[in-house]
């Protein structure tokens, strides 16, 4: 089933009611060679078209056109239902499709063939509701053509964005045409190979239109990313005859947050509540309050909220989001002395941040960078969501290794920029390690005895330190239910641990008099970043989540002698992005130790080479996990 994820393209958006329902037009169909080297294709656009129109009364509309050439028996079952992703943020005004048959006899979708179903998809970070459009295409076959419209208004502007040419095919023909009916100014940045452009003037309504043949592909999956060289056009909605410049961003910046919080003295208040440590500094205090705001506060689900609520009646009410995040911490930051900067940034799988480019788009991520009494710097970063926290010098793992902006203000209200590299964690600050202990009075057994400690670092901690992400423990197959937190260290990397002891049912398998099988299937997880990814092609360019290690260890213990039957004893697999491994190591007559390691080094994957080679990771670490090793008792 071929999806297309509408998500990432609500910042659109469009509203032109000539093409809306039955008035639309199929634009006049011809069927083109198709070359050579693309024969070998499932699937590829003849005609791939977006439309982007910004409306007077701050509206937005976008209709995009895709006409797809099935090529193979695989290219017919991946679009036999198509699939669309309508979120709350737009309305989908029209959706048409038909067929286009090999001897050019037509035959058009009827609503039978268009569902509509509100889908809840519920993932490790929140719960989202949005509308899916299904179209069901009746009888398709290789050489079959089909046609897809649809359109999205938005009751808003993007008052700037980035847009890619490139999709999830290969493409004949793309077509971008942006229009403007709105009393902004719209002016347009296109990237090196999309220079030459038509611009047509209607009065005061001009339409930038680029007209490309020959359109790679981009993968989207998990962890595809738009490479540097891409095909895009970014534009910015701004008022006429206004420069739209860093100083107006860092402007708008103070006045949405502003210290004017409501509190007289927020530090008073904190001491009040007994947040602070007395025998720590002000800086080391920051955690002590960022794990408050984490563990004890709402998170704000009212996007309405008017800008005039101060601060301090959200407190009270104890709800947070990443404004009031922000006002309360500046406003301790200010009154303990401490200096900082404003800096911003974007994830590096949307693309690399362009210090000197003015684009409200580039500034996803705010930050702080906050100087300690001693000159020192550390970052820190706004909450994403709730149980989306980060502590001094946690980075999102999206935004390391990105370039940012960063803010300082100067004498007389001035500012100036400057371009700050983010640090990149390395696999030593990321770890997952387990120690398992499995004790059993014979492996015969129906059940045994376990004592397991994890630990979680790094990025692993941010995503696992919440208890609201506990219920995700079972995907890597750690017990939920009585899985006991320690304590949280506030140091970086922020390890997290964890115990269980119980006893289970047993992981061995008798299959010849005293030879046993064991594989850690149910112990440990068999993927390296999410379930079914060995299963998932990954895009030519593609930047995993982080730099990782995890390493497990299993202890076999049993008070009769036991011995490693398995001629071979250790399986890796190593390139380079990484290694996979495990070994089976006798440490006495009655004990058997089991490793188990991932390590993943590189962490941009910037070709087909480098994003085979995590693939053939991600296929070699769930054959080592339910590996049976053989283990003889008596």
């Amino acid at each position: 089933m071929k999806h297309i994820l509408l998500a990432t393209l609500l910042l659109l958006a469009f509203n032109n009611l000539s093409f809306a329902g039955d008035k639309y037009v199929w634009p006049e169909f011809s069927n083109p060679a198709i070359p050579d080297s693309l024969k070998s294709e499932d699937a590829i656009y003849f005609e791939n078209r977006i439309t982007v129109d910004f409306m007077m009364d701050y509206e937005t509309s976008v209709v995009y056109f895709k006409r797809i050439k099935l090529l193979s028996k695989k290219g017919v079952e991946d679009f036999i239902n198509h699939d669309l992703f309508q979120f709350n943020n737009g309305r989908i005004t029209l959706k048409k499709a038909r067929i286009i048959k090999a001897d050019n006899s037509i035959k058009e979708l009827t609503d039978e063939n268009i569902k509509e179903t509100f889908i809840d998809n519920k993932n490790k970070y929140e719960s989202e509701y949005y509308k899916r459009i299904q179209f069901i295409f009746p009888n398709l076959e290789v050489g079959d053509v089909i046609d897809v419209v649809y359109q999205i208004d938005y009751k808003s502007y993007s008052l700037s964005h980035c847009i890619y040419l490139e999709d999830d095919l290969y493409s004949l023909n793309s077509r971008l045409s942006l229009r403007n009916f709105s009393n902004y100014e719209l002016t347009v940045y296109p990237s090196k190979n999309l220079s030459n452009y038509v611009v047509k003037d209607k009065g005061t309504s001009p339409t930038f239109y680029w007209n490309i043949q020959g359109v790679k592909k981009n993968s989207q999956n998990e962890f595809s990313a738009h490479p540097a060289n891409a095909s895009k056009v970014a534009y910015t909605l701004w008022l006429p005859n206004e420069t739209f410049t860093y100083e107006l961003i860092h402007s708008g910046d103070y006045d949405r947050y502003h210290v004017n919080t409501g509190f007289k003295d927020f530090t008073v208040t904190l001491n009040a509540e007994a947040i602070l440590d007395k025998n720590l500094g002000p800086l080391e205090n920051l955690n002590r309050i960022i794990h408050f705001f984490e563990t004890d506060f709402a998170w704000n689900e009212d996007e309405n909220m008017p800008e005039s609520i101060k601060a301090v009646d959200s407190y009270k009410k104890r709800i947070m989001d990443q404004k009031i995040f922000f006002r309360l911490i500046q406003q301790y930051l200010e009154e303990s002395k401490l200096k900082y900067h404003v800096g911003f940034t974007r994830g590096l799988n949307e693309g690399v941040f362009e210090h000197g480019f003015v684009a409200l788009y580039q500034l996803d991520y705010r930050y702080l960078v906050i100087e300690n009494l001693g000159g020192d710097e550390h970052f820190l970063f706004g909450p994403t969501g709730k149980s989306r926290f980060y502590y001094l010098d946690e980075i999102p793992a999206p935004c390391e290794g990105n370039q940012s902006i960063l803010f300082t203000s100067e004498e007389k209200g001035k500012v100036s920029t400057s371009a700050v590299l983010l640090p990149q964690s390395d696999l030593n600050n990321n770890k997952h390690t387990a120690t398992i202990v499995l004790k059993t009075n014979h492996l015969s057994d129906s059940t045994i005895s376990i004592n397991r400690r994890d630990s979680f670092s790094g990025q692993h901690s941010v995503l696992f330190r919440n208890p609201a992400t506990a219920r995700f423990f079972k995907n890597m197959n750690v017990c939920d239910t009585i899985l006991k937190p320690s304590e949280v260290k506030y140091v970086y990397p922020y390890p997290v641990n964890f115990k269980q002891e119980d006893t289970v049912s047993t992981y061995f398998s008798n299959f010849d008099d005293n030879l046993y099988s064991f594989n850690a299937e149910k112990l440990i997880p068999n993927f390296i970043f999410f379930q079914g990814e060995k299963l998932e092609p990954l895009a030519d360019y593609s930047i995993i989540p982080f730099s990782k290690q995890q390493k497990y260890s299993i202890y076999i213990e049993s008070p009769n002698p036991i011995k490693i039957a398995d001629k071979v004893t250790t399986v890796v697999k190593s390139n380079s992005v990484g290694t996979v491994k495990t070994e089976i190591v006798q440490t006495d007559p009655n004990k058997i130790k089991i490793n188990y390691e991932i390590k993943l080094e590189k962490r941009i994957l910037s070709n087909e080479t480098e994003s085979g080679e995590y693939q053939d990771l991600v296929k070699e670490w769930a054959n080592i996990v339910i590996k049976k090793w053989i283990i003889m008792e008596g």
